[in-house]
């Protein structure tokens, strides 16, 4: 298994340099390709990545061995009976996973979580 890094703090320039790429170099191939105005921000509450750490076991005692994966996604038109709006789909999504670092995660033991708000078209 590879090492995990936890991530870091970073300048707010860099920040907003990284957005700036990704607005410059995915965005127009994006709206090229499939004539949509992607998704640039999804917004989830601290009360749902706290739901999420919680259905994955995470204590207090245990909480550094846990971190929180995010996958990339796009919203199909089938979403399964999920309550997600029809101006999501086909719209660049993120999905959130709990994780342990002692174990793979299984994908049917997995809990991921999604809907958040996507921006846009929720801004």
């Amino acid at each position: 298994m590879s090492k995990k890094f936890s991530g870091q703090p970073i300048p707010v320039s860099l920040y907003k340099a990284m957005i700036e790429e990704y607005k410059k170099q995915r965005l127009p191939l994006i709206k090229e390709k499939f004539g949509i105005d992607d998704t640039t921000t999804v917004w989830f509450s601290k009360k749902t990545i706290d739901e999420i750490f919680k259905a994955a076991g995470v204590t207090e005692e245990n909480s550094d061995k846990f971190g929180l994966e995010i996958h990339y996604g796009v919203v199909p038109q089938d979403r399964e009976g999920v309550d997600i709006p029809d101006s999501y789909v086909g719209r660049h999504n993120v999905i959130l996973l709990a994780t342990n670092d002692d174990a793979v995660v299984a994908d049917d033991e997995a809990s991921p979580y999604d809907n958040g708000n996507m921006c846009p078209p929720m801004c």
